[in-house]
């Protein structure tokens, strides 16, 4: 099965460690920084930054919402939040991947396993920290 590459980042590093020519290695590390500089200069729009507004507001309502040992699924989430469940898991997922709560699975009656978020057990995690995450504009969910 071929490997996927999700992005041309993910292409041109492979390509660095693979054994090629010094010419094709050079030209992807030319492409990386050429990515690197185009990133840097990007401007993030003003709809954007709405949406990451928006977004972090919905991000700590949903810690709000969650307990440490008692996992919380989507839907009620949603409901409590008043965002849809595709957002809620959506922003979920983000604050996974930054360590602000956990997923497992829950079972739901006539529905099977579901994912279940909790409160990830740490002292103290403020608005600030969420908002700090992605400043770039890169986590941003709709």
């Amino acid at each position: 099965m071929a490997t996927i590459f999700k992005t041309n980042r993910e292409f041109l590093n492979a390509v660095i460690k693979a054994d090629v020519s010094k010419d094709i290695t050079e030209f992807a590390q030319a492409q990386i920084v050429a990515l690197d500089k185009k990133n840097a200069n990007r401007k993030v729009s003003k709809s954007a930054l709405a949406h990451k507004a928006e977004n972090d507001g919905v991000k700590s309502a949903i810690l709000a919402q969650l307990v440490a040992d008692k996992p919380t699924i989507a839907s009620d989430l949603a409901t409590a939040v008043g965002v849809s469940t595709q957002k809620i898991s959506a922003l979920a997922k983000q604050l996974v991947e930054d360590g602000f709560i956990t997923v497992c699975d829950v079972k739901v009656p006539k529905k099977g396993k579901v994912k279940g978020y909790t409160l990830v057990a740490s002292d103290d995690v403020t608005d600030d920290d969420i908002a700090e995450d992605g400043e770039d504009g890169e986590d941003i969910a709709d």
